[in-house]
C-alpha cells in the first residue's frame, strides 16, 4: 500500500510547474470613468486580488485609495505580501489619480493656499465616490459592503473629514501624516460632538504620522488626545508617532500596519476562538448583521481553532475543522498543508501525503513560498519508508 502512495504523490509533484512569477499577484486594470458630479473624467488603477477568478466567487472589501498615481505600486505590493501570511483581509484595490489635489482633498476654501490650487471641494469629491465611484465598482466587480478609504496628508485629511461627515460612507479610514492644521484646525470645529455621541459608529479608523514637526505634530497630537477620551460604541483606532519615517514616508509604513491592524480588529477575541466553533460562528453572524453582508469565518480563526484540538489530540475534531476551511479556501495551500499535520498527527500517513502534495501543487497556482510544504512533504515520504523497513 505504501509503494502506490508513494508513486501517487511523486507522480503529483511531477505534474506541478517548477516555476514561479516574482511580480505582484493578482491582476491589475487601467481605465477612466466620466464624472458628472466633477464634470471630468478620472483616471482609476484598479486592482483584483490574487483569488478573485478562482471558482470561490467570493466577494471582497474595496479599498479606494487616494493620490492612486503615487500610492497604488506600494499598498498593492504590501497588502499582496501580508495576503500570504493571513495577516490582512483580500480587498479590491482602486486607485484614485489626481486632477485638482487640494480642490478635492479639503473641506474648506482657504484663500491662502490657493497657489497650491483652489479649495474646499471634499464634499464634491465625496459625493463623486459616494454616488458614482462606488455604483460603478459595486456594478462591475464583486464587491462587498465593506469599505476603506487611505490617504496621505492632504488625503488623510480628506479620510479624517470623511470618518466625520459621511460615517456611513466607509467602514474604515486610514490617514497617513493627515494634514488636521488645515485652516486653523478646522476639523476640530465637529470633531468633539462627533466622538462624543453615543449611537454605535462600527467603524475602524487608523492615523500615524512621521518625523514632522509644528502644526503637523500639533494637530495630531491634539486628535489623538481627542481619540482616547472617547470610547465611542463600535469604534475602533490604531495611532502611530514613529518619528524614524519622514512625510514623504509614512503612507509606505503606515499601510502595512493599518493593513495588520484592521484585520486584527475584525476577528474574534481570543475569549470567543476559546469557545470553539459555535461561539465563531456567532461571532461572524453577529458582525455579518452589523456590516449587513454575509460574512464567512475567516480563515485565520479556523485553522487556530484546528490547531488547539490538534494539539489536545482531537484528531476527529481537528480534521474536520480543517476540511472546513479546505472546503471554504479551496485554492489556498495552507489548507491543505493544516489537513495533513491533522492527518498525520492521527497516523493516517497515507491521506496525509496526498495533503502534503495537493499542498505543493495549490502552492504552485497560488505563487506563494512553497519550501516548507516540500520539506514536509519529503519528511513524511522517509517517515512512511522508514516505517516500511
Amino acid at each position: 500500500m505504501f509503494r502506490s502512495v508513494i508513486t501517487i504523490a511523486v507522480f503529483l509533484l511531477i505534474l506541478v510547474p517548477s516555476h514561479s512569477y516574482s511580480k505582484v499577484r493578482g491582476e491589475t486594470t487601467h481605465l477612466n470613468i466620466h464624472s458628472e458630479i466633477l464634470d471630468e473624467e478620472r483616471e482609476l488603477f484598479i486592482h483584483l486580488p490574487n483569488n478573485y477568478h478562482r471558482p470561490n466567487k467570493l466577494h471582497y472589501p474595496v479599498l479606494y485609495l487616494l493620490d492612486g498615481q503615487r500610492n497604488f505600486s506600494h499598498a498593492v505590493g504590501t497588502l499582496d505580501l501580508l495576503n500570504q501570511s493571513n495577516m490582512a483581509q483580500e480587498m479590491i484595490v482602486v486607485g484614485i489619480a489626481n486632477t485638482h489635489r487640494t480642490r478635492d482633498f479639503t473641506p474648506t476654501y482657504d484663500e491662502n493656499y490657493n497657489e497650491w490650487g483652489i479649495s474646499g471641494g471634499a464634499d464634491n469629491f465625496l459625493d463623486f465616490i459616494e454616488k458614482e465611484l462606488v455604483p460603478y465598482i459595486n456594478e462591475n466587480y464583486r464587491a462587498n459592503n465593506y469599505k476603506v478609504i487611505s490617504g496621505h496628508s492632504l488625503g488623510g485629511l480628506l479620510s479624517v473629514y470623511a470618518l466625520q461627515s459621511r460615517p456611513h460612507l466607509f467602514q474604515a479610514h486610514f490617514a497617513f501624516s493627515p494634514s488636521l492644521w488645515w485652516q486653523e484646525q478646522v476639523i476640530f470645529d465637529d470633531a468633539e460632538t462627533f466622538f462624543s455621541d453615543t449611537s454605535e459608529l462600527n467603524n475602524y479608523l487608523y492615523i500615524n504620522m512621521g518625523s514632522e514637526g509644528g502644526n503637523m505634530l500639533s494637530a495630531y497630537q491634539r486628535y489623538n488626545e481627542l481619540l482616547n477620551a472617547h470610547k465611542r460604541k463600535g469604534f475602533s483606532y490604531n495611532t502611530d508617532l514613529d518619528t524614524s519615517e519622514s512625510h514623504n514616508t509614512t503612507a509606505l509604513a503606515g499601510h502595512s500596519l493599518a493593513y495588520q491592524n484592521l484585520y486584527t480588529s475584525l476577528q474574534p477575541s481570543k475569549e470567543v476562538l476559546s469557545g470553539g466553533m459555535p461561539a465563531i460562528k456567532q461571532f461572524y453572524k453577529a458582525q455579518s448583521e452589523m456590516y449587513g453582508y454575509d460574512i464567512k469565518p475567516s480563515y485565520r480563526a479556523i485553522n487556530s481553532v484546528g490547531y488547539k484540538a490538534l494539539s489536545e489530540k482531537d484528531y476527529s475534531s481537528a480534521i474536520a475543522i480543517f476540511q472546513s476551511n479546505v472546503d471554504s479556501y479551496p485554492y489556498k495551500a495552507d489548507a491543505y498543508d493544516s489537513l495533513a499535520d491533522g492527518f498525520e498527527a492521527s497516523g493516517d500517513l497515507q491521506k496525509a501525503l496526498e495533503m502534503r502534495a495537493l499542498a505543493i501543487k495549490k502552492s504552485t497556482a497560488e505563487n506563494v513560498e512553497n519550501g516548507a510544504y516540500k520539506t514536509r512533504h519529503a519528511n513524511l515520504l522517509k517517515k512512511i519508508q522508514n516505517k516500511k523497513l
